[in-house]
């Protein structure tokens, strides 16, 4: 019983992720992009430093957080990248933007929205899904009240209208005015024998 507790917590707690070797081969492989691909790696690397910040400071294995900030971090740096290749990815256009206040604002404003959105988010989707609960309560509850003053309480108490062997034809009302308390339990299994 132990034994089955203790490995339970131990899949829980595992990550879920790539694994290392898999890390260290894309670097390994984006290694010669990067270096042939200086000026855009340079800008990237500093553009895209809060997706980094994200990444090393979100502690859960689906890393939400990361995915956010860096979508977002990632479309502020774009118009740069793009800047940067029409005018011929060189260094000195790496350092142009890189002194531009607009592309550091463009850029970190759109992470600070990406962090903005992950902090608000689960706030919007708990009250939508409070109202609409709360909504589908009030609905049903209407349902039963519609229920009880069609059925009578019967329905409410769980008591089942069961017509007696001596029914003098009188149909449903009769029933209704001879009841007999049958358990919710003994309704289902007479309905549905197995």
């Amino acid at each position: 019983m132990a034994q089955a507790t203790k490995s339970r917590k131990v899949v829980r707690t595992r990550r879920v992720g790539l694994k290392p070797w898999v890390k260290v081969l894309v670097l390994i492989l984006l290694f010669p992009f990067a270096a042939l691909l200086l000026p855009t790696t340079l800008v990237v690397a500093t553009m895209m430093a809060p997706t980094w910040v994200a990444y090393m400071t979100d502690r859960s294995a689906e890393k939400h957080l990361a995915i956010t900030v860096g979508l977002l971090n990632f479309s502020g740096t774009l118009p740069a990248i793009i800047d940067l290749w029409s005018r011929g990815q060189s260094h000195d256009a790496a350092m142009l933007l890189l002194t531009d206040v607009f592309v550091w604002a463009v850029a970190y404003g759109a992470a600070m929205l990406g962090w903005v959105i992950f902090a608000l988010m689960p706030g919007l989707v708990g009250s939508y899904f409070k109202m609409t609960t709360e909504s589908r309560i009030k609905s049903l509850a209407r349902q039963q009240k519609d229920l009880i003053d069609e059925w009578g309480h019967a329905v409410a108490d769980g008591m089942a209208l069961i017509p007696l062997d001596g029914d003098d034809g009188e149909g449903a009302a009769g029933m209704a005015s001879e009841t007999t308390e049958t358990p919710e339990a003994e309704i289902v299994e007479a309905d549905f024998p197995r």
